[in-house]
């Protein structure tokens, strides 16, 4: 009843390789491995060359953080009550007048000297 188609043959289709100055297969083989090898060797430079960058970077880093920690060891064992910066001197000399809020100048401003209490006390007992 039924016919049976025949059964699909799938066509080969077979490259015939172009004719002319075109390269073999084999030719361009050897050119990928050429090229292939050629870029290896030019990345295994590269690397090379980036290590030994890094490894001098380090080594100068290395180098500045030891400067670096001796000089924050000098500076704390100067004493901590030292203050590290350079003071400015005022470029107007020492006060030699004051002036009050009232308007009032004092020019010289008087010295007392007060006794110690040590002094105090002797001369108590010796007016006694």
């Amino acid at each position: 009843m039924y016919s049976q188609a025949p059964p699909l043959q799938q066509q080969q289709q077979q490259r015939v390789p172009p004719q002319g100055n075109s390269p073999s297969l084999e030719d361009m083989m050897k050119q990928l491995a050429a090229n292939n090898l050629e870029f290896q060797q030019s990345v295994s430079s590269s690397n090379m060359q980036f290590q030994q960058n890094m490894t001098a970077t380090i080594q100068d880093l290395k180098m500045q953080i030891g400067q670096l920690a001796n000089t924050v060891s000098t500076l704390q064992s100067a004493g901590s009550s030292n203050l590290p910066s350079q003071t400015i001197p005022n470029p107007r000399g020492n006060a030699s007048a004051v002036t009050l809020r009232s308007g009032k100048e004092l020019h010289q401003p008087a010295l007392q000297t007060l006794p110690r209490p040590a002094e105090a006390e002797s001369k108590l007992e010796a007016d006694s």
